[in-house]
């Protein structure tokens, strides 16, 4: 039986693949925590901006450096679907490359002992024909949901179109079973992602819609919390969006990628909202009746984006008041309809993209002093053997990008759902007693 070690890079839909391939190959292998142990060493990489792609092969370098003589260093997902050839030549340490499109077939290129590239550029991304049943490797109560794959969007700054395809949902009943599988292996929580959740069923036959899907996860025994993570802006717009949270188990959160304020820059984006939408979207979410936490993102330094332009989105997050803010700096991507524009430089827009998150820093930090002396419900995750702590996440925290409340004299489980007073907090984490 081969020995594994697995590295996955990028984002959360990397890590479900991972754990799809996982699932793939129980029975012929087995994971190990350390290099030196395995015979397979795996990277699934992520190839969506340039310091992703930097990472992924210093990750690569790393473990081809160390690679013995006995292992095999494979390669797969984004990068080699992107590059395909030129990373199978720049490459020499990897002995196989298998692009998204390709990565069902692995158990069987494992088999053959297959080398070289395996990788179909322009197919999209390869989704499970069937459910798979699989370990989170989130953490024990919580897992990702992914409901589709790719996306039909063309932002004109977006490579994942051209990695990942066009949209692909799974179908409501393959995803109920997944869920259930999930549920009934300790998933108290699933969070629904794709690259546009919001649009999830509109290519299946016939179409189906989110809240479709989100009422038949809610009646699942066991599960507790559903998150809709990745919703396009303009679906707060339409007819069903509010009703999303008066599904039970639905939690008040709302993660959405305005990506700019200023309007020339989100027409150069190619968004198909301008910036006076993007503002009655916050607000619409902001009036819903439940108290509901909101996520976004911005990109900075995009073609088109003035000093004056950054200024007034630094006046929207000032004023807005959002709970959690993430930032890139523009990346010229290769293929998309903004490469080549002119735009800042990468040393401007990486200090646009600091200034945005100190100023943010501030923000939070104001909007999680107001929980301070509140009681919150807490699903509890992980415990800390090293500072003897229990952590976990109220609602408004989302797994791995928005901060955690430590647990102070807890006698618990993970798992556990219990109500935590909260008696200090900084920008991002809280910290309760029970």
């Amino acid at each position: 039986m081969n020995k594994l070690y697995f590295v996955t890079l990028g984002c959360a839909k990397n890590r479900v693949d991972t754990e799809w391939i996982v699932s793939l190959l129980r029975g012929t292998a087995e994971l190990v925590d350390e290099p030196d142990k395995a015979d397979l060493l795996l990277v699934n990489t992520c190839a969506f901006i340039e310091d992703a792609r930097e990472e992924s092969v210093d990750t690569l370098l790393e473990l081809g450096a160390r690679k013995l003589d006995h292992q095999r260093l494979i390669v797969l997902g984004c990068l080699p679907q992107r590059y395909s050839a030129d990373l199978a030549q720049s490459l020499p340490e990897a002995d196989l490359l298998v692009g998204t499109s390709r990565l069902g077939d692995l158990p069987r290129l494992l088999a053959e002992k297959a080398t070289g590239l395996h990788a179909d550029p322009g197919a999209g991304s390869w989704l499970p024909e069937t459910p798979l049943p699989r370990a989170s490797t989130l953490s024990g109560p919580a897992a990702y949901l992914k409901v589709a794959e790719g996306c039909d969007r063309r932002c004109a700054y977006c490579a994942v179109p051209l990695i990942r395809g066009g949209r692909h949902s799974l179908p409501l009943a393959h995803l109920v079973e997944e869920a259930r599988m999930l549920v009934e292996a300790g998933a108290r929580e699933l969070n629904l992602i794709a690259q546009d959740l919001s649009s999830w069923g509109r290519d299946l036959s016939p179409p189906s819609r989110l809240i479709d899907l989100v009422r038949e996860l809610s009646a699942l025994q066991g599960l507790s919390w559903i998150r809709l993570l990745y919703l396009y802006p303009t679906a707060v717009l339409e007819a069903d969006f509010a009703e999303l949270f008066t599904v039970p188990r639905v939690v008040p959160y709302v993660d959405m990628p305005l990506q700019h304020v200023a309007t020339p820059v989100l027409e150069a984006m190619g968004r198909g909202y301008d910036g006076p939408t993007a503002r009655e979207v916050v607000k619409m979410v902001q009036k819903l009746p439940q108290h509901v936490f909101v996520r976004t993102t911005f990109l900075v330094g995009h073609p088109g984006e003035t000093e004056e332009a950054f200024a007034e989105l630094e006046a929207f997050v000032k004023e807005t008041g959002f709970h959690h803010l993430g930032v890139f700096a523009y990346s010229p991507e290769e293929g998309t309809r903004a490469h080549g524009l002119p735009c800042v430089d990468r040393a401007t827009a990486e200090a646009r993209r600091d200034r945005l998150m100190a100023l943010q820093q501030k923000v939070s930090t104001r909007l999680v002093k107001k929980l301070k002396g509140r009681t919150v419900q807490v699903l509890v995750e992980k415990f800390d053997a090293e500072n003897w702590i229990w952590t976990g996440r109220h609602a408004g925290q989302a797994p791995e990008v928005d901060g955690h409340v430590i647990l102070t004299n807890c006698d618990c489980r993970a798992g556990d759902f219990i109500p935590v007073r909260v008696v200090e907090t900084d920008a991002y984490d809280l910290v309760g007693t029970p």
